[in-house]
């Protein structure tokens, strides 16, 4: 008999049904939840209780994808990735951004001092996007002009994709400034805004460097050992397609030239739409199917020639846009079956019988799980910190600590999570597989959590404030 292949539909799709037999085994309840001065939707502590059970079923667990399309997060994201692989082939047509890598490669070959910097200074880039304005969605414009940067400095595709999803990992998860997951836990936790900055900025500090080490290291394995590379295939067709093995320079043209400058224009369009006036996936979506269209007209390209292109595009999504909805049925079937508020519940009650310290490792901990199921950080944020405030006043952790153990919590497992849409993505671009994926980062993850039971544990001996 065939051997099963344990591929990423498979994997999270088990993970689906498992949840689904949760639902038949933990308690339903819900917590009661009242608006807040800004509108949102909070917990109101104390009010948990349990609720008639709603086991899911077989046919819940089929009919889960389709709900989990219906939902606007989900649906946003999809959106968003059809119009960038379109929009991506429409410009991959023009040749425009092939023949700008191969300069940019000519050039970092002669100052050789230069790609030494490379991986360094992208990814602290990257970090500070995640530190100060939540960089997470936006990485997927990134990773396709990256991996074709990276093919050309003689890295290997997956290294362009580590460089912005794992950059900007680390800055979203170790904020100093960010509104959408620091932000909003400091306010529902009734502290100062930007409060405990020195701390966080060393924070911050560390787990970029952290993330800088295992990018370099694993350069240096794939140096090596070119077989160990996690796009070792991939690499060999998509470097022909680019015409990156070809040693002839092709010169600039006018439309080359001008196809650039609209994307250039496009980038400093969408940083200060989402600085200035608070962008998001839907208006960033806009801004590059616009972007298709100018870099069409620019190239001269036909009509036909242009769809054509943009629905390549298209449909080279569409495995990704099916598992970020496969993705969702886990969250789908634990929100019909009514067990979150149950597991959040129990495990709030475990903690508060806790030491200090301890109680701080397991507040983070149970971020991480709760993680799984709510990705957002923002969401998470006005799930969990109502409850859990409160809670630090009376287990002795200052609610400062608290909010770190949630932004941890939050941000190293959106990095690994089937159920993170940027994660699978992510991935998807890169044509990894989930479980290539889980073996290879999970180190990386580890020395994360290690260093984050000893920043909280610090922050909660020295009375964080």
């Amino acid at each position: 008999m065939e051997k099963i292949k344990f591929n990423t539909t498979l994997i999270i799709m088990s993970i689906v049904v498992l949840t689904a037999l949760c639902t038949w085994f933990i308690p339903a309840g819900q917590y009661d939840k009242v608006k807040n001065q800004d509108g949102r939707l909070v917990l109101v502590e104390g009010s948990y209780h349990q609720i008639k059970s709603s086991p899911q079923n077989v046919f819940d667990v089929l009919k889960a994808p389709m709900d989990a399309f219906k939902r606007k997060q989900t649906a946003e994201i999809i959106a968003f990735l059809l119009i960038i692989g379109g929009a991506f082939m429409v410009i991959e047509k023009t040749n425009s951004i092939t023949i700008a890598i191969k300069h940019i490669s000519t050039y970092f070959t002669k100052y050789k001092i230069l790609k030494t910097f490379f991986i360094p200074l992208t990814m602290i880039m990257f970090s500070l996007c995640g530190a100060t304005f939540g960089m997470s969605e936006e990485v997927l414009i990134f990773v396709p002009i990256f991996m074709p940067l990276a093919l050309s400095l003689g890295y290997d595709s997956a290294t362009g994709m580590l460089i912005p999803f794992l950059g900007a990992g680390a800055g979203f998860a170790s904020a100093f400034l960010n509104p959408f997951t620091l932000g909003i836990a400091q306010g529902i936790a009734e502290l100062p805004p930007c409060s405990g900055l020195t701390l966080r900025i060393i924070i911050w500090t560390v787990s970029t460097l952290i993330a800088i080490g295992f990018v370099v290291l694993y350069t240096k394995m794939v140096a090596k050992h070119p077989e160990k590379s996690l796009t070792y295939e991939f690499d060999k067709t998509r470097a022909k397609e680019l015409h990156l093995n070809t040693k002839k320079e092709e010169a600039f043209k006018l439309s080359h030239i001008i196809v650039l400058l609209a994307f250039c224009a496009s980038l400093v369009l969408l940083i200060a739409g989402v600085l200035k006036y608070g962008w998001e996936i839907t208006e960033m979506g806009g801004l590059f199917f616009g972007l298709a269209i100018v870099a069409a007209i620019c190239a001269k390209m036909t009509v036909t020639e242009a769809t054509t292109a943009f629905y390549d595009g298209v449909r080279g999504m569409a495995e990704i846009c099916f598992l970020l909805a496969l993705a969702t049925s886990i969250v789908v079937i634990a929100e019909n079956g009514h067990i979150l508020d149950t597991c959040l519940n129990y495990m709030a009650g475990l903690i508060s019988h806790l030491p200090s310290v301890i109680a701080s490792w397991a507040a983070f901990i149970m971020q991480a799980v709760i993680n799984f199921f709510i990705p957002s950080g923002s969401g998470k944020a006005v799930l969990t910190m109502p409850l859990l405030a409160p809670l630090s006043d009376l287990i002795g952790i200052t609610r400062q600590t608290m909010v770190l153990a949630y932004q941890f919590g939050d941000g190293w497992t959106n990095i690994c999570i089937p159920t993170s849409p940027v994660t699978i993505a992510v991935i998807g671009l890169a044509k990894i597989s989930y479980q290539k994926w889980l073996k290879f980062i999970w180190p990386l993850i580890a020395v994360w959590f290690l260093m984050s039971f000893g920043f909280l544990a610090y922050a909660t001996l020295i009375n964080w404030q």
